[in-house]
């Protein structure tokens, strides 16, 4: 099969398991075709990103020690931001991320979130940020083929989905009932 140039660097997916508690992905990092194992400067790490939080900017130093006094006088949290990292461990091309259900079932759950998937590294003065996907199963249109459990944590149904072009992503939604899914 013949990648499209949107296909040629990437990173494929070879397993999703979501379960007991977890999102756990298995892949390969593909960088113009081909499997890419070549050290990067700084270990891979998986981005989610959310569609729907606004990004928030960045707060001044007064900002940084009037939310440090604040938080220690109440137990209030900050609220979760739109781009949440985690570790990725990688054997050569292919890599590993586990996604924790208790990191995106948090306290400010919207009433739907969809968090898209990259994995990043730096590769000297290059940042490599490659889209989470299928690409090159000889299988199009997963999202209408492929369906994951949904796993439930404090009141949020969490559970990756394939979009329309192929690319691995998490959905989340507030559960009022036990009837209503994250769709």
């Amino acid at each position: 099969m013949q990648a499209s140039s949107r296909e040629r660097s990437h990173a494929e997916v070879r397993r999703v398991w979501p379960r007991d508690g977890r999102i756990r992905v298995i892949g390969t990092v593909i960088i113009d075709g081909k499997p890419d194992g070549a050290p990067v400067d700084k270990s891979w790490q998986l981005c989610l990103t959310s569609r729907e939080r606004p990004e928030l900017p960045a707060p001044t130093g007064v900002k940084r020690l009037t939310d440090r006094f604040m938080r220690t006088l109440s137990s209030s949290s900050r609220p979760t931001p739109r781009r949440l990292y985690f570790p990725v461990s990688s054997d050569g091309a292919d890599f590993e991320a586990v996604v924790p259900l208790g990191d995106l079932a948090v306290w400010d759950a919207l009433p739907r979130e969809h968090w898209d998937m990259h994995v990043v590294a730096r590769r000297g003065e290059r940042k490599l940020l490659l889209r989470v996907g299928g690409h090159l199963d000889d299988m199009p249109g997963k999202k209408q083929i492929v369906k994951y459990p949904e796993q439930y944590k404090d009141g949020v149904a969490v559970m990756p989905y394939y979009t329309d072009g192929d690319d691995l992503a998490i959905r989340c939604a507030r559960r009022g009932d036990a009837n209503r899914s994250a769709r």
